[in-house]
């Protein structure tokens, strides 16, 4: 049987950590190991960090789970949990966040220039990181049912593959949705459906399937930070999965993105991908396929 894999809860004393700790365990694996994580300024107040841990490890959980109290000491405490993600080998980051569900825009941050949600996801680069947002409309963390599948959406790039394969690995195909996005899917001097969106959704398609997901198909026509705060709402999804590209910071739209988006959002670092390699299922969607999507699969917007 395979090994399991490391998932990081990081808690503190609020609301925004229930519903953290809620989404990390439906993201677990049977064989999963969950650290509840905490962060204290130093020895004098570790009591207090196993204190606030101390709830949560009372509750039934038929995975391991391991109650974890960091230190920051003089050092940042994006950088300390950045470190302790790498050097436990970290398959997942979850937090919780309010401060992101109340910001406008960039340009008018505040109180979002100092959520610790945006330091996390750029400090933390080995593997994603979940932020879980307590204004989603997503039905899962708004309902009291625990065996409720999750929605995920997931954007469909061309270097996103490894992304698709790494959360059908954590999802459940009995009872979790798939729904995938295409932005930037229309050729603005005709109208049409660009060629190259209809392959990469119908390639995307393909590698869900092959893992026994069915898959609900959206093409749009706006970039994905316009777009995609609307899908999620439209369609009350669970996680807006994103990959983040190769570079040191954030791009500001995918900061305007976990503003605006009113559901959790997983951040996919390319680093990440090297924690596990492309199965035969995405490989088989790597190919050239036919082009055109299932009418009755997908629908246009102009979100």
């Amino acid at each position: 049987m395979a090994a399991g894999s490391t998932v990081l809860a990081l808690l503190s004393d609020n609301h925004a950590s229930r519903l953290c700790y809620r989404m990390a365990r439906a993201l677990l694996r049977p064989r999963d190991e969950l650290q509840l994580v905490t962060v204290v300024t130093n020895e004098d107040s570790v009591k207090h960090g196993n204190d606030l841990l101390a709830p949560y490890m009372q509750e039934q959980c038929n995975n391991t789970v391991k109650p974890v109290v960091l230190i920051t000491g003089d050092s940042r405490l994006s950088d300390i949990v950045a470190d302790y993600a790498q050097s436990m080998a970290a398959n997942l980051v979850v937090l919780g966040s309010y401060n992101l569900c109340t910001a406008g825009t960039r340009d008018d941050p505040m109180p979002a220039s100092g959520s610790l949600a945006l330091r996390l996801v750029k400090a933390v680069r080995s593997c994603p990181v979940l932020v879980v947002k307590a204004n989603t409309k997503g039905p899962f963390l708004r309902s009291d049912n625990g065996a409720m599948g999750l929605k995920v959406m997931v954007e469909c790039q061309s270097n996103s593959r490894h992304m698709l394969t790494w959360l059908m690995d954590k999802l459940d195909s009995d009872k979790d949705g798939l729904f995938l996005v295409v932005t930037r899917a229309y050729d603005q001097g005709t109208g049409l459906v660009k060629e190259t969106a209809s392959r990469m959704m119908t390639n995307f398609s393909v590698q869900a399937g092959m893992g026994d997901y069915y898959t609900a198909q959206r093409l749009y026509k706006d970039p994905a930070a316009k777009a995609l705060p609307q899908a999620v709402e439209a369609d009350a999804i669970d996680i807006l999965a994103v990959q983040a590209p190769p570079c040191k910071g954030l791009p500001d739209d995918l900061v305007d993105l976990l503003m605006t988006a009113r559901s959790s959002i997983l951040v996919y670092h390319t680093k990440a991908e090297s924690f596990r390699t492309l199965p035969a299922a995405a490989a088989a969607a790597e190919a050239e396929s036919a082009v055109g999507l299932p009418g009755d699969a997908s629908r246009a917007g102009s979100m």
